[in-house]
């Protein structure tokens, strides 16, 4: 078969336009550090690099939420302990005032000092992070509290009201939630969130504080505080009354404490979320740059081949060139 000197020079100008590409090729991929900069160059990495650039945003939107959430909690657990350095305070007054020894004037004074207690209690109820109330259940833009007559009320509602409807409305805003997502998986039933499959960040002043009347005896601490004041305020304190009322201010007392310790335990559960969170960005983003960054030795070491291999064909071309020249002349 005989080959012409055409058809040897169109093999050669074909062969050297692919070491010109080779070259191009790895040459970019030295200069831009990059396996690929189009999508065409390689589908089925560009498409595993859109999957792992996704669950990294993800995983920075779950990582924002949760330090957000943190600072949230934060805030309440801060207010949570003053409001029971309060009433350790008042705990103090009461076994004062209750003592055989004190007298009507003393009483009358530990008295006042519970009420002033009672008001500090309510500012810290109504503390903020922002513009953010932090008791206020789902709804954080308004004053949850207020002390009125003495009495405590939840959004205008008298907390502890013995009316059935009032009481139902008080337990239905106690269990309020506002759901974020924190990267559990959140999923939706029958147009509601799944359970555990999002964070809950609400929180109502009902739960530490409590609300309710068993027995003729409020269940709130605020409230209580009150009761006890008017009991000393009396001439003649009657035990029968003052042991109910401390009785249960003891118990509000550690309600508001295994508050304090259910949120010590989700800021404990917050932080390992955090730093899963991290762990998973740091992971998720080894996994980005090995699959869209070229290892730099191994780029230079090809585009060295490719430019030998580019070098070498512009000899051999040379060469295919004088024999054609020598023919033609002869």
């Amino acid at each position: 078969m005989r080959i012409t000197t055409n058809q040897v020079l169109r093999n050669y100008q074909s062969n050297l336009s692919k070491s010109s590409v080779e070259l191009d090729n790895a040459r970019n991929r030295v200069l831009t550090k990059r396996n690929f900069n189009k999508t065409s160059e390689n589908p089925a990495a560009a498409a595993k690099a859109y999957k792992l650039r996704k669950e990294y945003a993800d995983n920075e939107n779950y990582l924002e939420n949760v330090k957000n959430v943190i600072s949230h909690f934060d805030a309440v657990e801060s207010s949570t302990l003053q409001m029971s350095e309060i009433t350790k305070q008042a705990n103090a007054l009461i076994l004062e005032g209750i003592t055989s020894t004190a007298s009507i004037e003393q009483r009358k004074t530990l008295a006042t000092s519970l009420r002033n207690m009672q008001e500090s209690l309510v500012l810290s109820a109504n503390s903020k992070l922002g513009e953010t109330f932090l008791f206020g259940g789902q709804t954080t833009d308004s004053v949850p509290f207020e002390l009125v007559d003495g009495k405590l009320q939840y959004f205008g509602l008298d907390v502890s009201s013995t009316d059935p409807d009032v009481q139902a409305k008080l337990k239905k805003m106690a269990g309020e939630e506002i759901l974020v997502d924190l990267g559990f998986g959140m999923s939706f039933s029958g147009g509601n969130v799944t359970a555990n499959s999002a964070f809950n960040t609400a929180f109502s002043g009902l739960t530490p504080l409590g609300f309710g009347n068993k027995d003729g005896v409020d269940q709130n601490i605020v409230n209580l505080l009150g009761d006890i004041a008017t009991e000393l305020e009396k001439d003649t304190v009657d035990d029968d009354t003052m042991n109910a009322l401390t009785k249960q201010f003891d118990k509000a007392r550690n309600n508001l404490t295994d508050f304090v310790t259910v949120l010590g335990t989700k800021n404990n559960f917050l932080e390992a979320t955090s730093n899963r969170l991290d762990d998973n960005r740091i992971t998720l983003n080894e996994k980005i740059v090995s699959l869209e960054n070229v290892d730099l030795s191994e780029a230079i070491t090809e585009y060295s081949w490719a430019q030998f291999a580019y070098n070498a064909a512009l000899k051999v071309g040379n060469s295919i060139l004088s024999q054609s020249f020598i023919d033609f002349m002869n």
